[in-house]
């Protein structure tokens, strides 16, 4: 998908996906997109790494932004699924989200659970 496709799919979905969860704490997150996670963090265009083709998306809680990586977007489900995700953590405790980070592994942190179980709702964001 090319990053036209995937806004247009953002500006549909994201305003649905606020209503349906609620607010946050904090304003509502921002939505960038970048071509890849270690260029986005290096501030060089060219930087590559190990995840670098499987990051789709990430939520940054001090900037509270959330990252979408749009070579590895395929399709609409991956875009609203990720969307979905990154916005669960926004709506999480940002101090519990921080001290999960280092007491559990990613497959076994109860907000990423959480997370990942709230993307199955991601057909009721779509345009199809």
């Amino acid at each position: 998908m090319n990053q036209d496709e995937i806004q247009n799919i953002i500006n549909y979905a994201y305003p649905k996906i606020q209503k349906y969860f609620g607010k946050g704490k904090k304003d509502y997150p921002n939505i960038e997109l970048h071509k890849d996670i270690y260029a986005r963090l290096s501030g060089d265009e060219e930087a590559e790494g190990e995840h670098s083709s499987t990051s789709i998306a990430e939520y940054d809680i001090d900037a509270n932004t959330i990252y979408i990586y749009y070579p590895n977007i395929k399709n609409e489900e991956d875009i609203i699924r990720s969307l979905i995700h990154e916005y669960i953590h926004y709506t999480q405790d940002s101090k519990l989200l921080k001290q999960y980070r280092a007491l559990y592994s990613y497959n076994e942190d109860p907000f990423e659970l959480e997370a990942t179980k709230s993307e199955d709702k991601w057909l009721i964001f779509s345009q199809k």
